[in-house]
C-alpha cells in the first residue's frame, strides 16, 4: 500500500498543464501590449510624416490660400502615400502665419484611434485617449 502512495505524490503528469494556465494571461497580455505599442507608434509616426510632407508640398504655391489649398489636397490624398491612416479619420487643420516674418504654415493633423487597438487597451486600462495630434511648421 505505502507503494502506491508514493507513486502518486511522484506522478506530475498535470503540471505542465498547470503551469500553461499560469503563465498564458501574462503571455497573452505581454503580446497584446506589443500589438497596441506598435500600432500607436505606426501611427504616430506616419501622422507626423504626413504632416511634415503636406507643409513641404505647400511650399509650391505662391500665396497663402494657394498653399493652405495645397496642403489640404495632399492630406485628402493620404491612402495614396500611407497606406496605415485611414482618411476618413484625419482631421487637418491648416492654418498660414503671413504677418510673421518670414511667412510660415502650420499643418495640425488630428487622428481619430476609435476601433484600432489602441481604443481598446486604453478603454480596458481606463485612459481617455481617443484622438491623436501631430503637427509640422514649415517657414517659406
Amino acid at each position: 500500500m505505502t507503494h502506491k502512495k508514493t507513486n502518486i505524490l511522484q506522478d506530475d503528469d498535470g503540471a505542465v498543464a498547470v503551469e500553461f494556465v499560469l503563465v498564458l494571461p501574462l503571455l497573452l497580455s505581454m503580446v497584446f501590449g506589443i500589438i497596441c505599442f506598435g500600432q500607436y507608434f505606426a501611427i504616430a509616426n506616419s501622422l507626423q510624416q504626413l504632416a511634415a510632407e503636406a507643409a513641404r508640398y505647400s511650399a509650391l504655391g505662391i500665396t497663402s490660400e494657394e498653399r493652405e489649398a495645397l496642403a489640404l489636397s495632399f492630406v485628402a490624398n493620404t491612402n495614396e502615400r500611407f497606406s496605415f491612416l485611414g482618411p476618413d479619420k484625419i482631421t487637418p487643420s491648416i492654418s498660414t502665419l503671413s504677418e510673421d516674418v518670414p511667412d510660415a504654415i502650420v499643418v495640425s493633423l488630428s487622428y481619430d484611434l476609435t476601433g484600432s487597438a489602441v481604443d481598446v487597451a486604453s478603454g480596458f486600462l481606463g485612459f481617455e485617449f481617443d484622438v491623436l495630434t501631430r503637427r509640422s511648421y514649415l517657414a517659406y
